[in-house]
């Protein structure tokens, strides 16, 4: 049999499984925010790539704040881009490279977004688990502390009326208010 303590530290695993799942899908938000813009980078590198083969290529680049620039490449050769290597540290490579270094990035978040989908179904059926186990313990211990029922005064007989026995009113005894001097006694 489970007592309140126990139900209670069920609850709080719960409660703290469910922040954990909360987190993690806050994470697979996030995650699939940066798949999104590596998807549009490579499309860009690409489109670079192929345009740059007639000779000239052009695009528009948005720097923020509702900015854009227009960007021309002339001749037929590919260009570059200056393409972040981790800790800060920028190279300048060709399109082609990295692009290559931007697939190969969006390959590796791709799988941290799968093993972050496997986790969250897994503690989903987890905690559906616990909430399960939680019930039924809920159920046990109400049923378990619940008083044997006595029949209602609807359910006495209509003859038989309740005697002064079943209903005892508690009187309580008056204090007495005007001691004499300051004795205690055993009411105070």
């Amino acid at each position: 049999m489970v007592d309140r303590s126990e139900l209670q530290r069920m609850a709080r695993t719960i409660d703290a499984h469910r922040k954990q799942l909360d987190d993690l899908h806050t994470q697979i938000d996030r995650v699939a925010k940066v798949i999104d813009e590596h998807a549009v980078t490579t499309g860009i590198l690409s489109h670079l790539q192929k345009e740059a083969a007639n000779g000239t290529t052009s695009a528009r680049l948005t720097i923020g704040s509702g900015v854009t620039l227009r960007y021309t490449h002339e001749g037929d050769e590919e260009g570059t881009a200056l393409v972040d290597l981790g800790s800060g540290v920028f190279g300048e490579k060709p399109w082609s490279e990295a692009e290559t270094i931007t697939q190969e990035r969006l390959d590796g978040i791709q799988l941290l977004q799968e093993e972050l989908t496997q986790q969250s179904t897994a503690l989903e059926e987890k905690i559906t688990g616990l909430a399960e186990a939680f019930n039924e313990a809920a159920e046990h211990l109400t049923a378990a502390q619940a008083p044997p029922s006595e029949p209602t005064q609807a359910e006495q007989p209509a003859d038989e009326a309740p005697t002064p026995e079943e209903n005892p009113a508690p009187k309580r005894q008056p204090r007495r208010k005007g001691r004499i001097g300051k004795e205690l006694t055993l009411d105070d």
